[in-house]
């Protein structure tokens, strides 16, 4: 086996592994049980101070 068929099935494996990784990331992040938690990270940048009750002094 050359190296050119070697660099073409390694590419070719690459590419389909990314694309199933990618959408495992969007079954995990698009997942129903998980929209309020995820709410909630993407207000963070918004609150003004630490939310009572969570201990930070």
């Amino acid at each position: 086996m050359s190296i050119d068929a070697l660099h073409s099935i390694l590419s070719t494996i690459w590419v389909v592994w990314f694309f199933l990784l990618f959408l495992g990331i969007l079954a995990y992040v698009l997942r129903p049980s998980k929209r309020r938690h995820f709410e909630r990270l993407a207000g963070i940048p918004l609150r003004d101070e630490a939310e009572p009750g969570h201990g930070n002094s």
